[in-house]
């Protein structure tokens, strides 16, 4: 416990250091639309048929020196399961997720790369359609959590590519964002 404490102190004063030098990529107040694409979500019954597409936005503050962004996102899902393999019967459940995202921005000296971090708090709402052979409704709307790692690659002033892993709405995202 003790040396993970400790890694972690060394971890802080390592992005504290970084954060004293350079300017971040995402300037206070600028806002970032995201269009992604997902691969593996949380909470998943059978098999994806829609992965998770989502849209996301961000507002960039500073806060005590610190460069976080506020925002929300929205996305969708679908999967199959199949009941069983004679008779053909499946359930379908579609996932809805709204949610908020907070995150920390790491200041580079490159005005190209946005690394972050971030927490994301949701609800998932799930909806349930197929045959019900059961007598049984399969399926549940829920609270979600999330935290993800990434980065944008700026490759003109208001253009980006962004990559993002974490848990949450898809274990790893891939998109486009456009600065506002």
């Amino acid at each position: 416990m003790k040396k993970k404490l400790i890694v972690l102190l060394f971890i802080a004063v390592i992005v504290i250091s970084l954060n004293a030098e350079y300017p971040t990529a995402f300037q206070p107040g600028e806002k970032i639309v995201q269009a992604g694409l997902g691969f593996g979500m949380v909470g998943v019954y059978g098999d994806v048929v829609i992965p998770p597409i989502s849209i996301s936005f961000d507002i960039a503050k500073e806060i005590e020196g610190f460069p976080i962004s506020f925002g929300g996102l929205i996305g969708i899902a679908k999967s199959e399961y199949g009941l069983s393999y004679w008779t053909g019967d499946k359930w379908t459940y579609t996932y809805f997720v709204l949610g908020g995202r907070a995150a920390y921005h790491l200041k580079l000296e490159s005005p190209k790369i946005d690394p972050y971090g971030g927490l994301m708090l949701g609800y998932n709402i799930v909806s349930f359609s197929g045959d019900d052979v059961y007598g049984t409704s399969a399926g549940t709307s829920y609270m979600m959590y999330g935290f993800y790692g990434g980065a944008r690659y700026f490759f003109n002033p208001k253009m980006a590519v962004y990559a993002e892993l974490g848990y949450g709405f898809g274990y790893l995202n891939l998109g486009i964002s456009y600065k506002l």
